[in-house]
């Protein structure tokens, strides 16, 4: 895996935060599976 550095809003942050307590997850992790799908079907 490569680090990269992404710069968000706090209100998207604050969004991932939220749902990822909801599902007793990382938020960054919630981030990254979104991003990688997103790829993986546009690709």
């Amino acid at each position: 895996m490569k680090a990269v550095k992404l710069g968000l809003t706090k209100s998207s942050i604050d969004f991932f935060k939220h749902e990822a307590e909801k599902y007793n997850t990382n938020y960054q992790t919630m981030i990254r599976n979104l991003i990688d799908k997103y790829a993986s079907k546009y690709a």
